[in-house]
């Protein structure tokens, strides 16, 4: 019995291997493409192409511009800090209106009142035809049904 289930055992390890190594035998080997995709004919193209592949020396150097993260971490710092500053500068109650009596005084002298007067016959007269001009001008609004 035992001598049965080391041979199904030895077996089913050598049809597991064999499959494995079929599955995984020449990993470079191209790929099948799904031709439902929309580029399926650039990649096979690109699949079969033989031109020359980039080098690891064409690969252009990582520029030297980038800021560090400390330094990106400083620009953060201080723009959060300008914001809060500008708030607090801005707050309700940050400032004070004083010593504005000179002002109004000054504008009081610049400004010249206008004349009041009692409106005369003449004027009220003027005023009436003017508003019975404008009445008879006025129509009433169409009726809305309900």
């Amino acid at each position: 019995m035992n001598g049965e289930t080391r041979k199904i055992t030895r077996l089913a390890l050598t049809v597991g291997l064999a499959a494995g190594a079929a599955a995984c035998a020449n990993p470079f080997a191209t790929a099948q493409v799904d031709p439902a995709s929309p580029i399926a004919a650039q990649v096979a193209a690109a699949a079969k192409s033989r031109e020359p592949r980039i080098k690891l020396v064409q690969i252009p150097a990582v520029p030297k511009d980038i800021p560090t993260d400390a330094q990106i971490r400083a620009r953060v710092a201080s723009q959060t800090a300008a914001g809060e500053a500008l708030t607090k500068a801005v707050a309700p109650g940050t400032w004070e209106l004083k010593d504005t009596q000179p002002y109004a005084d000054k504008a009081y002298r610049d400004v010249k009142p206008p004349a009041f007067e009692a409106p005369t016959d003449a004027d009220r007269a003027a005023t009436e035809a003017f508003a019975k001009a404008a009445r008879g001008r006025a129509s009433a609004p169409p009726s809305q049904p309900q």
